[in-house]
């Protein structure tokens, strides 16, 4: 109305809904995304998600498991296999091309890291 912006980008992602599981998995299991039973999604910094590969939960959808989840641990894009051909996938992967994140180290985040964002 007034031409003032009330949501302005920053120059990139600065967080992530990464995916978490709601229950025990068995590899094989096909994940039923957004909603589902599967699978819940926590907010967390970018920095802090790109570090360990983690699963969008945008992305969980048609995932199937390589290897056995426990209840409430983040996936990442190596506990998975991805459908091919996504277009959502390319365009995420395209987003962080575009926008790269400072590298930080290649250590898993403590689960403190990933509940509070702090690093240290």
């Amino acid at each position: 109305m007034h031409r003032d912006a009330t949501v302005a980008p920053i120059g990139g992602p600065v967080s992530e809904v990464v995916t978490v599981a709601k229950r025990d998995l068995k590899a094989g299991e096909r994940l039923d995304g957004v909603g589902g039973f599967c699978a819940y999604g926590l907010i967390d910094s970018a920095v802090a998600a790109r570090r360990i590969a983690a699963l969008p939960i945008g992305l969980s959808e048609g995932c199937v498991l390589r290897r056995d989840i426990a209840k409430d641990e983040a996936l990442s894009f190596d506990d998975v296999i991805s459908p091919p051909g996504r277009l959502a996938e390319a365009l995420w992967r395209e987003q962080n091309t575009r926008w790269p994140l400072p590298t930080i180290g290649s250590r898993a985040a403590p689960a403190r890291e990933l509940q509070t964002g702090e690093v240290g």
